[in-house]
């Protein structure tokens, strides 16, 4: 009695591996572009609490400035211009970008000087925006 595998059953299931694999690549590889936006997203509305909370903490005026022309976000103390965190979207894959600038500050009291959006974009069309509230509260579309 024989209980080894044969050559064409060893073939058949390496094919199949092959198949499953070369699927699941390419489905990987389409999903790659959201997963960065979402990370990118995820990295701006943590920037825009991070700038609100140490506003709060240490009761003094936080910028935060999301540059089209440098392509990236800050939090810089507004006094003496220290900065606190930086996020260049550069250094993302598939060429996520500003639409436009953006800047408020934070006051002591956790509440934004100038309210409005930043949306980004990457190089597939797929865009994301998140939106800086007066009362300082931050939501992501």
């Amino acid at each position: 009695m024989n209980k080894g595998f044969t050559l064409l059953e060893t073939l058949v299931v390496l094919a199949i591996v092959a198949v499953l694999t070369g699927v699941g690549g390419t489905a990987l590889l389409r999903a790659l572009p959201g997963a960065e936006m979402d990370r990118a997203t995820r990295t701006i509305v943590s920037m825009c609490r991070h700038a609100r909370f140490e506003a709060i903490k240490r009761n003094e005026r936080i910028r935060l400035q999301c540059d089209m022309q440098s392509n990236s976000c800050e939090v810089r103390v507004r006094s003496d211009d220290t900065l606190l965190r930086r996020f260049d979207l550069s250094d993302l894959r598939n060429r996520v970008e500003h639409t436009k600038s953006f800047t408020t500050h934070y006051s002591g009291l956790g509440r934004a000087s100038v309210a409005g959006t930043i949306t980004i974009q990457n190089n597939t069309g797929l865009s994301r925006t998140v939106t800086v509230r007066p009362s300082g509260s931050v939501v992501s579309e």
